[in-house]
């Protein structure tokens, strides 16, 4: 039983593509081919962009003394 089981896995995990699916269309492709990695890109960027600003503006901040400082 192992040993069926061992010959099904490799024969599944060594397809040599003899057995094509169907293509991909021009619209699907596009989406996973360009879209996609530019939208991670950028997601990636601007994360990295926000975070930089967030933690200069952080350290830019001055600590209000109580003692100094009255609110209304």
């Amino acid at each position: 039983m192992f040993l069926q089981l061992a010959t099904d896995l490799t024969l599944a995990l060594n397809e040599d593509g003899s057995m094509p699916g169907e293509p991909m269309g021009f619209l699907e492709g596009f989406v996973w081919f360009v879209v996609v990695p530019v939208g991670i890109s950028l997601f990636v960027w601007v994360s990295v962009v926000a975070q930089e600003n967030w933690k200069r503006a952080k350290s830019n901040r001055t600590k209000q003394d109580v003692i100094t400082r009255i609110n209304e």
